[in-house]
C-alpha cells in the first residue's frame, strides 16, 4: 500500500503537470477562424441586396511561409457564405474564398480565435497586405491588426470613389491595391498622415 501511494505521488507531482500542458496544447498552436464572405455590390441584382459567396472553396494561407508552401487549410464556406477552419496558430492569416470573384481578409489570430466577414473592402486590402509581405516592405510579424485596420479603412474610403470591377478584367483591382498601398505606406499609417 505505501508503495502505491509513493507512486501515485510521484504521478501526481511528475506525470500530472505533463498530462495537463498536452491537453491544453491546442489552446496555444491553433486558432479557430471564422466568418461569412459576401460579393461586392457588383454582383448584387438589386440596389442593397447582400450576395453571399455560397457553398464555394476557400484556402487558408499563412504569411509566415514561403510561397507555395503556405497554405494550411482549405474548405468550403456553407449556404450563408459562411467559414469555419482550425488553423496552426500564426502572426496573420489570409482566408481566400475563390467563388463568382475573389473575397478575402486578413486575420491577426496572434490574441486567439477571430471571427471576421469579408467583402470588397477587406479583399483589396488583403492583397495589399499579402503583396507587402511578399515584396518584402514588411514582414508578417508587423502586418498586426492596427496594420490591417489601416489598410481596410483606406480601402473602404477608396472604393467609394473608385469604381473596381472585382474580375480584374480591366486590371482596376490591381489599380485599387496598388493606391491602397501608396495611401497607408503599406498600412504603416492612415492616409494623409
Amino acid at each position: 500500500m505505501k508503495n502505491i501511494r509513493l507512486l501515485l505521488g510521484t504521478l501526481a507531482l511528475t506525470g500530472l503537470p505533463f498530462l495537463m500542458s498536452g491537453c491544453q496544447s491546442d489552446d496555444f498552436t491553433t486558432v479557430d477562424l471564422a466568418g461569412r464572405a459576401i460579393y461586392p455590390p457588383q454582383l448584387a441584382t438589386t440596389l442593397g441586396e447582400v450576395v453571399p459567396a455560397r457553398s464555394v472553396p476557400f484556402q487558408v494561407v499563412d504569411l509566415g511561409r514561403a510561397a507555395g508552401e503556405d497554405v494550411v487549410a482549405t474548405g468550403q464556406t456553407d449556404q450563408n457564405g459562411g467559414y469555419f477552419v482550425t488553423v496552426p496558430r500564426s502572426n496573420t492569416h489570409a482566408v481566400i474564398v475563390l467563388g463568382e470573384v475573389r473575397v478575402a481578409g486578413l486575420i491577426d489570430d496572434r490574441n486567439g480565435s477571430e471571427s471576421k466577414d469579408f467583402n470588397g473592402a477587406t479583399d483589396v486590402a488583403c492583397e495589399a497586405g499579402i503583396t507587402s509581405v511578399r515584396d518584402g516592405s514588411i514582414t508578417d510579424a508587423e502586418l498586426d491588426a492596427t496594420r490591417i485596420a489601416r489598410l481596410e479603412s483606406a480601402a473602404a474610403d477608396l472604393l467609394k470613389t473608385f469604381a473596381v470591377d472585382f474580375t480584374d478584367a480591366d486590371g482596376s483591382r490591381s489599380e485599387a491595391v496598388r493606391r491602397v498601398r501608396a495611401l497607408t505606406g503599406n498600412g504603416d499609417h492612415l492616409p494623409g498622415e
